[in-house]
């Protein structure tokens, strides 16, 4: 259970073997707006989401089941029914432009949610409420909805690559990773020694044109996060690599001089 102190919204995360016995508790029967966790079945190194609204969140998990692809669900309500059906139709249509926009998680939802009209009181309202859920969920650990450029806010040291195979990356150290900056340059080739993980990696960003060929270069044409400094270097390199030592700041140390003091 998750809450935040003079907030009347709540939070509830439920792993999918443990959706029976949650059918007990008291918010299992009220509107929310809800979110199903889980791996994509398409790119194996993303998550994924479904977000859904509904009047009776137990009977709405329940159907769901059919999906194959969720382990955890997190359901978000109010202590207070003041939630209607209006609220979470607009929470889910809200929350939806912000997962899609951010690019984090695939969301799998088959149709775009549509928008109800509402006051602009009742906007209000739900602003502050989809604020603090924003905050609930970041601190479930599931960031779907915050951009790279947020997570970049609190941006580091800048480092880079520059190797004579070609490539000329820009990136910067966060608590997520390492965000491989646009405009930075890859390796036209890869070494043959680089790992198949590596290689398909590099593969899956070209082919979801985040990796785009310009002017005779592969350039990265948007911000990309990686989950390591290594794996990000091995994109940008074009062969296996040693990410804390190959990424260098302006005076020439490395991620891991830097972490040694």
């Amino acid at each position: 259970v998750g809450e935040i102190s003079n907030w009347t919204g709540k939070a509830l995360k439920i792993p999918r073997k443990l959706l029976k016995e949650s059918s007990s508790r008291d918010e299992m029967s009220k509107t929310s707006v809800y979110f199903l966790f889980g791996q994509s079945e398409t790119d194996p190194e993303k998550n994924a989401v479904y977000i859904g609204e509904t009047e009776e969140v137990f009977g709405r998990l329940k159907q769901h089941l059919q999906k194959d692809f969720w382990s955890e669900c997190v359901v978000f309500t109010s202590k207070d029914d003041n939630l209607n059906k209006a609220h979470v139709k607009y929470l889910e249509s809200k929350i939806y432009e912000l997962a899609k926009e951010s690019n984090r998680y695939e969301v799998v939802n088959s149709s775009v949610p549509s928008c109800p009209t509402i006051s602009e009181s009742e906007q209000s309202v739900m602003y502050e409420y989809l604020s603090n859920l924003k905050i609930l969920i970041n601190t479930m650990g599931y960031r779907f909805l915050e951009s790279i450029g947020e997570s970049k806010e609190k941006e580091g040291e800048t480092y880079f690559i520059k190797s004579a195979r070609g490539s000329n990356g820009k990136a910067i150290l966060t608590n997520e990773g390492v965000v491989v900056l646009e405009g930075s340059e890859i390796a036209i080739e890869t070494a043959p020694s680089m790992s198949r993980a590596f290689v398909n990696m590099r593969q899956r960003l070209i082919d979801h044109n985040i990796i785009k060929e310009a002017n005779g270069k592969s350039v990265f044409v948007q911000d990309h996060l990686f989950a390591s400094p290594s794996s990000a270097a091995a994109v940008v390199m074009g062969r296996n690599a040693n990410g804390p030592k190959a990424w260098k700041d302006k005076n020439g140390k490395s991620i891991r001089d830097n972490e040694e003091g």
